[in-house]
């Protein structure tokens, strides 16, 4: 056994972490993008502008995530956070325009089997 190594089941639970907090910043990222997109009005400004301009807005929002990736210098957590977070944004964005899996599920899932039922045992 390599000394140098970390023990398999420490990188696993770095790595699950990572994805977590990577998957908590691309819901935030998309949510204000799509905020974002929604908030120009005026009489040029249709709902079929409202489409592509969330498209750029995501291309270049993970453009900008994906950057540390590319950099082999630094730190490989933020290197695959970096990975985790553009890949997810992207994922997002797709299936919400799909409409084939909801993106926030695991969020719901998250709030209403953990968050609520803690909530209401400690007001009790």
């Amino acid at each position: 056994m390599d000394d140098n190594q970390p023990f398999w089941l420490a990188s696993l639970l770095q790595s699950l972490l990572i994805a977590g907090v990577a998957y908590v910043v691309a819901l935030f990222a998309e949510l204000v993008l799509v905020r974002i997109s929604q908030m120009p009005h005026g009489a040029l400004w249709t709902p079929e502008f409202q489409g592509p301009f969330l498209f750029i807005m995501t291309i270049a929002v993970v453009v900008l995530l994906s950057i540390p990736y590319w950099m082999k210098e630094w730190d490989a957590g933020i290197r695959t956070f970096s990975m985790f977070s553009s890949v997810m944004l992207l994922a997002m964005a797709v299936f919400t325009q799909t409409g084939q899996f909801d993106p926030n599920a695991p969020l719901q899932f998250l709030t209403n089997h953990v968050l609520l039922p803690l909530k209401q045992k400690l007001q009790i």
